[in-house]
């Protein structure tokens, strides 16, 4: 596709529940328009995914891993692949959520390749409760 550096009008379906969400939104944090707010949104969900096609570009911020304590070896399995992405990993958190639950949250500053390599490993363990990346480009 070619684009060109104006504005390009188009149309976009909504669920209505989702609509209406948006709308109420938009209208609490005072956002003019539902096009000044699809563009945040659009700018938003570039940012937190071009990560994930990207290559080579440099990306920084998060990933947290939710895990049950319980899960004999887990800790120990996840400590481990923090060890093998020293490279990338500049410092981690390991928040009690309940007795049972916790929270460890990866400090991630590299190549967008070698970040996706590492939440693909982890996500490998699948005894993990949830993988949530938060990462954004460096510019």
């Amino acid at each position: 596709m070619k684009y060109s550096k104006k504005t390009i009008k188009t149309g976009v379906s909504f669920p209505s529940e989702l609509l209406r969400n948006f709308d109420k939104v938009l209208k609490e944090i005072g956002i003019p328009s539902r096009s000044q707010g699809l563009q945040e949104a659009i700018r938003a969900f570039i940012t937190i995914n071009t990560w994930r096609i990207g290559g080579e570009e440099s990306v920084a911020g998060a990933i947290l891993v939710h895990f049950s304590h319980d899960i004999k070896g887990l800790e120990e399995e996840l400590t481990d692949i923090q060890h093998e992405f020293t490279d990338i990993i500049p410092s981690a958190l390991h928040l009690h959520l309940t007795k049972e639950d916790c929270l460890l949250i990866i400090v991630v500053k590299g190549v967008a390749s070698r970040i996706r390599e590492l939440t693909e490993k982890i996500r490998s363990l699948r005894r993990i409760k949830q993988l949530t990346p938060i990462l954004t480009p460096i510019y």
